[in-house]
């Protein structure tokens, strides 16, 4: 499919580690908000001894002058938080109307593996944490921006052996999650999105269903390509996937997306939505942080003439 649906920012890289006021070895995979006039990352600054901690970064017109906190909002190695003593990693943000919180959720990676934390904030000042809502081997998870039959919801990709696939729970209270389905599974084979698969930004609401945004991963030989693909979840199930694109709808074409920490990796998640516009931040090469837009109404076509293909064989 590979369609020039999203146009790279010509002021990419965004953010590397010569912006950072802290020595660092790479800048990644940043969660994205709007909040109080600004575009705010989460972005995920990995030390130059290989441990990551999330801080705060803000830019007035979301591309530019990015003033970036030197101190953590989630810090890793904390005495109180054992399953974040090697790192906090790749939040993600769900803001909340109904409380008018953030939420965000980020990979707590321990000499136990990889599990999903939750915290929450309204301020981007101090945080409070939740606690571990999956445990390991679990990445990528995102919540919904609203209940749904009194539920909050949430996409995670646990491990499975060999097996890493896309999975929806729900909770009546953010601790306790459970009713599982597998929504998007790695396809296998010469899919693509055939080896990985993971949730992206959070859901984007819109009158069609929740839209996902998420990356695939293919391996060549030795090497692994990431890209990004879409999916339409049903409004009021959102266990049901109405559509998935067949294939990817961006991928590693620049320099600094082919040539980094780890070539050829475009990894969405964050999503801010402006109007018909969707401003998809994503870490380059597990290296630096980037930029693409693209149409809301152009992407929900692509998607939505999937299911009708879908249906009509």
């Amino acid at each position: 499919m590979n369609l020039k649906l999203f146009q790279r920012s010509p002021y990419n890289p965004l953010i590397d580690r010569t912006h950072l006021p802290v020595p660092a070895s790479s800048v990644l995979n940043p969660g994205a908000v709007e909040f109080k006039g600004e575009i705010l990352l989460l972005i995920r600054i990995e030390d130059e001894a290989g441990f990551s901690n999330i801080h705060v970064a803000r830019s007035k017109n979301g591309v530019t002058d990015w003033k970036i906190d030197a101190v953590p909002l989630l810090e890793h190695g904390l005495p109180d938080f054992r399953y974040e003593q090697w790192g906090c990693e790749d939040a993600r943000i769900t803001y909340v109307a109904e409380d008018n919180t953030y939420y965000i959720t980020y990979v707590a990676f321990s000499p136990n593996g990889s599990a999903v934390g939750l915290a929450h904030t309204r301020d981007f000042e101090s945080v409070q944490r939740i606690g571990l809502i999956f445990g390991p081997s679990n990445k990528d998870a995102v919540m919904f921006s609203q209940k749904t039959d009194g539920k909050w919801w949430i996409l995670h990709r646990p491990a499975a052996g060999n097996l890493e696939h896309i999975w929806s729970a729900c909770s009546p209270d953010l601790i306790h999650w459970g009713m599982p389905h597998c929504i998007i599974p790695e396809r296998g084979g010469p899919w693509w999105d055939g080896h990985t698969v993971g949730a992206g930004p959070p859901p984007i609401l819109t009158k069609q269903g929740w839209l996902v945004i998420y990356h695939g991963v293919k391996q060549f030989g030795g090497n692994l390509v990431y890209r990004a693909g879409l999916a339409l979840l049903d409004l009021d199930r959102p266990h049901k996937v109405i559509a998935r694109c067949r294939g990817w709808v961006f991928e590693p074409e620049m320099h600094y997306e082919t040539s980094g920490v780890t070539p050829n990796v475009v990894f969405p998640s964050g999503c801010v939505v402006r109007g018909d516009e969707v401003w998809m931040y994503y870490g380059a090469a597990d290296t630096c942080i980037c930029l693409a837009t693209a149409k809301l109404s152009e992407l929900l076509a692509i998607v939505e003439a999937e299911a009708a293909v879908e249906l009509s064989v």
